[in-house]
């Protein structure tokens, strides 16, 4: 049975978006039923208090499984599922609650917070640019008919005259030209605006100021996830690999190959705890 759990758990090496799942599975690793403490547990397996917390933070925010110290688990005694279950499940609530997972959020919020545009430019301000940039152009090409010979002075005579055309065309402020652009940025700014501020909108509603739910929504998609299991499914062995007899198992997501790999006991407790916590969010 033990070799089961630690079996399930290296299945699950990567389960993107069902958070609860993977910490639930990293419980099985991380405590157990009997007189120890968690410290006792963290401490077989090579890992401080603050990395076994850092489990549960990694996979509420990024929503992959965390499962350093597995190697050292099969050295390790599992009592009731069920209890160890509610034991991680209950330390996980207690701790998306404090103070580090909220910093951790509050991260993760900013990160994901979209950018505005950068505000149109003005006739007056366009014009500016375009004249101190040719105005550096022509005091190049000067430079260079001072040091160059013959052939590159005619050259770069031609280049001075165009410049010289660009610029009386600039210091003109009825150059049609200048407010094309300004009015072409003008355009893309109101665009981007409205895009802007949709994609705040979303931003609010994918990561609100209060992580509660935040923290819900990454418990449904657990409860999603887990939600069907067939756990009389039987399995056949290929190659020395397990599969499912019904191939429309074959299909499931990884997540629900986990929860079956985990067991009833342990999953449909999980989803229970779940429900009861969504509950009171």
């Amino acid at each position: 049975m033990k070799q089961h759990l630690i079996n399930t758990v290296l299945f699950g090496l990567r389960v993107t978006g069902v958070a609860l799942l993977a910490t639930l599975l990293v419980a099985l690793l991380l405590s157990f039923k009997a007189s120890k403490t968690y410290s006792d547990v963290w401490q077989q397996l090579g890992l401080s208090e603050k990395t076994a917390a850092s489990h549960v933070q990694q996979s509420f925010i990024y929503g992959y499984l965390q499962y350093a110290g597995v190697s050292k688990a099969r050295h390790i005694a599992v009592g009731d599922r069920e209890a160890i279950a509610k034991d991680m499940l209950a330390f996980s609530k207690t701790y998306v609650k404090g103070g580090e997972f909220k910093k951790a959020y509050e991260q993760l919020r900013d990160s994901k917070k979209p950018t505005p545009p950068e505000k149109p430019r003005t006739e007056a301000e366009i014009r500016k640019k375009n004249i101190e940039s040719i105005k550096e152009g022509i005091a190049n090409v000067e430079k260079g008919m001072k040091e160059g010979n013959a052939e590159m002075k005619k050259m770069l005579q031609e280049t001075l005259t165009m410049f010289q055309k660009q610029l009386k065309a600039e210091e003109d402020p009825k150059n049609p030209m200048t407010k094309m652009i300004a009015d072409a940025e003008q355009q893309s700014f109101e665009y981007n605006t409205k895009k802007y501020n949709d994609e705040v909108k979303k931003w609010e509603k994918e990561y609100p100021a209060d992580p509660a739910p935040f923290v819900k929504r990454r418990l449904q998609e657990m409860l999603d996830a887990t939600k069907g299991i067939d756990y009389n499914a039987q399995l056949t062995e290929r190659n020395g690999k397990k599969y499912f007899v019904n191939k429309t198992y074959e299909g499931k997501s990884d997540a629900w190959k986990m929860g079956f790999r985990a067991g009833k006991e342990v999953t449909e407790t999980a989803r229970t705890y779940v429900q009861q916590w969504i509950g009171e969010l």
